[in-house]
């Protein structure tokens, strides 16, 4: 029996979302459990906000992978428009999905640069405003990692290269600290 290179692609598709859904969940779920999510002072504003983000994460697969990379980034943009709730009222949740969707919109900006292009100086303000001030008060977490690392690929491009590696140096400090923290809890 001979498998389709079709199948074999939506399989593989398939295993990619599904991991990477499941991978966020477990994330989330271990944050809160070690008590790394601080309570919001609202919490109403993190289940609003959380709803959304979902809802458009959906959307955005969906898009992708019907192959609309264009419409991907427009939904995702589109939540560049909503307020987003500050740390004190939505809690360090809400920060850090501003940085998982913002992550997501730059990964998809910096591998399709031809989709409705942006400037390099462009994009270290789309990152800049994804980050917000308040990153560098939170606990290390994958989410602000990952747009760290991102805002030092589009400042390497610029050639920006000394703050490009400040910036992924951050970023690998955060992860090993993650890393420590799960070998930490696996040696107990």
């Amino acid at each position: 029996m001979t498998v389709k290179p079709t199948t074999t692609k939506w399989h593989t598709i398939g295993q990619l979302l599904t991991g990477l859904v499941l991978g966020g969940a477990l994330t989330f779920g271990g944050l809160a459990l070690a008590g790394k999510l601080k309570p919001p002072g609202e919490p109403e504003a993190l289940v609003a906000l959380a709803q959304t983000v979902e809802a458009s994460d959906r959307k955005v697969d969906v898009m992708l992978e019907r192959g609309d990379v264009s419409g991907g980034i427009a939904a995702l943009e589109s939540l560049r428009e909503i307020p987003w709730p500050s740390r004190e009222r939505g809690g360090d949740a809400a920060v850090q999905l501003r940085h998982d969707a913002y992550g997501r919109l730059l990964r998809l900006r910096l591998d399709h640069p031809q989709v409705d292009a942006k400037t390099g100086k462009q994009l270290l303000e789309l990152a800049d405003e994804g980050l917000g001030r308040e990153w560098e008060q939170l606990d290390p977490n994958p989410f602000t990692a990952r747009l760290l690392a991102l805002r030092g690929e589009v400042l390497e491009g610029l050639g920006r290269d000394d703050d490009a590696l400040l910036l992924y140096e951050q970023a690998l400090d955060m992860n090993r600290d993650l890393l420590d923290e799960v070998i930490q809890e696996v040696g107990r």
